[in-house]
């Protein structure tokens, strides 16, 4: 079985990655962003087009630019867009196992993949 390790830029809550717009329900600005830069990141470390297939565990290690209070529930949706959308994987579906850890502050924020 194949491991992988590593990190994307912080990802916005389920709260500021969803917008209304026309009473249709699309990704937010903050979303789109995320989804690029996530994206880009996927592209320089030579992950994007790797299509994971079968099961999958993850772990998410959130590490927030700040200091203030969050639910770790709310990131999961961003950070499994991101990586269906960079081809990572097939589909987040294949999920069977996610365990989710408040990490450090650290500057800017990142979520360790794992």
């Amino acid at each position: 079985m194949k491991t992988y390790e590593f990190k994307l830029p912080y990802p916005p809550s389920i709260n500021g990655y969803w917008a209304t717009f026309k009473n249709r329900r699309i990704i937010s600005k903050r979303g789109r962003d995320f989804r690029f830069e996530s994206l880009k990141k996927m592209d320089g470390l030579n992950l994007s087009n790797e299509l994971v297939s079968g099961r999958v565990s993850v772990k998410l290690v959130l590490n927030p630019p700040t200091s203030r209070k969050y639910d770790v529930d709310n990131f999961t949706k961003a950070v499994f867009d991101a990586l269906t959308h960079a081809k990572f994987w097939n589909d987040d579906e294949q999920v069977i196992r996610l365990t989710i850890e408040k990490g450090e502050k650290v500057n800017g924020g990142n979520v360790a993949i794992i």
